[in-house]
């Protein structure tokens, strides 16, 4: 067995070694990733394959929005001079959900005899369908990977943005948080 002595220098090494039945859970954990690279399709990762999907466009990502823009507001807010912050994010798009498929692939083979000769066929036909679970009574795809949508515009109200320190600091840190581009961004005073 190898042994990682210079691993013992580290403290997180040592709380990783004092976790009960740690070896099953990174047996766990490794099984997990080979079931869904085993399921995963590198192939057709594309937008525009059959195992991805659009949402309802509304719902999550009006959820995400939402959540995106209190968690922007709170930090924000604690920039010097900001005062009360509010936030509206829109976005190009809506979520996408990529679903673990299963292909099924068929393979017909056909034979003509003419005077001429045998002229042989084949056609292949693939299908391809989401992998589809149960539990409580409900049966959903599994879901692989959510796409999110990307970002339009944002725009910060603040308080404080009549100072242009302040102003500059909120652009600097929502191009920063959200990685857009400065013309993305409009920052107005608030009353």
């Amino acid at each position: 067995m190898i042994k990682f002595d210079f691993l013992n220098k580290f403290k997180w090494f040592q709380k990783l070694k004092s976790i009960k039945h740690i070896k099953l859970i990174l047996v766990l954990f490794l099984t997990v990733l080979i079931i869904f690279i085993y399921f995963y399709d590198f192939k057709s990762t594309s937008k525009t394959s059959k195992n991805v999907t659009q949402t309802s466009g509304s719902s999550s990502t009006s959820v995400y929005a939402k959540e995106l823009e209190q968690r922007l507001e709170n930090t924000l807010s604690k920039i010097s001079g900001a005062g009360e912050v509010k936030v509206m994010i829109t976005f190009n798009g809506v979520t996408e959900l990529v679903l673990a498929n299963q292909k099924d692939e068929k393979t017909t083979s056909t034979k003509n005899s003419t005077s001429s000769g045998t002229n042989e066929s084949e056609t292949t036909t693939v299908s391809t369908e989401p992998i589809l679970i149960t539990e409580n009574g409900a049966t959903n795809p599994i879901v692989l990977m959510e796409i999110l949508p990307e970002i339009k515009g944002v725009i910060v109200v603040a308080q404080g943005a009549d100072n242009i320190r302040v102003k500059l600091d909120l652009l600097k840190a929502v191009q920063a948080l959200l990685l857009v581009e400065s013309n993305q961004v409009e920052i107005f005073k608030g009353n």
